[in-house]
């Protein structure tokens, strides 16, 4: 298949996923779909139609308006917002859903995940392109919880919750990727939002508005355990198809989600030796470079405080008073040679 491969995001998908079979749907593209209409047989969903998103993100640096597609299946039907399921049911069913940076966003994880599923073939996939906590704004953030996610759904969450709206703003860091996967999250990083932000934001939150944020914190592994509770919960008919962790300083993971897979497989689908023996490498690689940094720190305090010392003598020697004590001790030294001489 002739998918265009731009960007690294774009060549990542295309290797985990042949979306050239069948039909698909990209869940909220914007102005960078991962597959092309002419490379498949691909719908866009989104918010709003392309005129409204253009309007929207007509001003917005990161965006560029005039590369957003057109959308056949804008959620927003001129009065309300209709769920992915109402808009995308003329469609339906495809074989197969993309959503980049997507599943992090939603306000119900579980009722969104039915609602991909209920547009999607019974035999259909999901690939999804999901950011990891660990290497992000989120880094200071903790991992969601399954009672988090299930708390959400059963109060039927249509926007994000205050509990969302708070932490995504007030834990938000400017974090280096390379750096938080060579040490972690540290003190190093700033607070990208002060207090009276984020009450403002949650202000907005308990007046009933949708503030967008990252609602859930995931990582590569936490990620297919959440999936494979919500599938012994009976909560989800997604299971795990395949995954690919975060490359190394890189900022998301890749997972293949697919309906119909027997319930009689492991709950959490079985990663490849390599990839195993990578995340272990890498960890452990990530500690020794903690330890020799230390070291080196360490290192060159010492060589400070050694070259402090070497200062501190080389102002005595230069003192009258080291001249004066060498003066005097010159005659005791030729006394104790002439002594070890006899």
């Amino acid at each position: 298949m002739s998918i265009p491969t731009t960007t690294p995001r774009a060549r990542r998908v295309a290797e985990i996923f042949d979306f050239s079979t069948g039909r698909g749907l990209e869940i909220g593209p914007l102005h960078r779909p991962l597959v092309p209409r002419d490379a498949a047989d691909v719908s866009y969903l989104d918010l709003y139609d392309r005129d409204r998103l253009y309007e929207s993100y007509a001003e917005h640096a990161q965006v560029n308006p005039g590369a957003i597609p057109e959308i056949d299946y804008p959620m927003w039907d001129g009065t309300r917002m209709r769920t992915l399921e109402e808009a995308a049911a003329e469609g339906a069913p495809f074989d197969w859903a993309l959503a980049s940076h997507v599943v992090e966003h939603v306000p119900d994880l579980v009722g969104w995940l039915a609602q991909v599923e209920a547009v999607v073939a019974p035999d259909g996939a999901l690939v999804l392109v999901v950011p990891d906590r660990r290497y992000t704004f989120d880094a200071h953030r903790p991992p969601t919880t399954m009672g988090q996610i299930l708390q959400a759904h059963e109060a039927g969450d249509t926007t994000p919750s205050v509990r969302a709206v708070y932490d995504h703003h007030r834990c938000a860091v400017n974090g280096d990727p390379k750096r938080l996967h060579l040490h972690g999250p540290s003190e190093a990083e700033t607070c990208i939002h002060d207090l009276g932000y984020t009450q403002a934001q949650v202000e907005r939150a308990r007046r009933g508005e949708y503030v967008d944020c990252h609602v859930w914190t995931y990582t590569d592994r936490s990620f297919p355990e959440i999936i494979a509770e919500l599938r012994r919960l009976g909560l989800t008919g997604w299971s795990v198809e395949s995954l690919v962790p975060v490359p190394e300083n890189d900022i998301e993971f890749y997972v293949v989600l697919r309906r119909g897979l027997s319930p009689d497989l492991p709950a959490v689908p079985a990663i490849p030796d390599w990839v195993e023996q990578s995340i272990e490498l890498r960890d452990e690689v990530a500690k020794l470079r903690e330890v020799v940094a230390d070291q080196r720190r360490r290192l060159e305090s010492q060589r400070k405080q050694l070259a402090g010392q070497r200062s501190e003598i080389d102002d005595l020697r230069g003192s009258k008073r080291w001249k004066l004590a060498t003066a005097l001790a010159a005659p005791l030294d030729r006394w104790r040679d002439r002594r070890s001489e006899e």
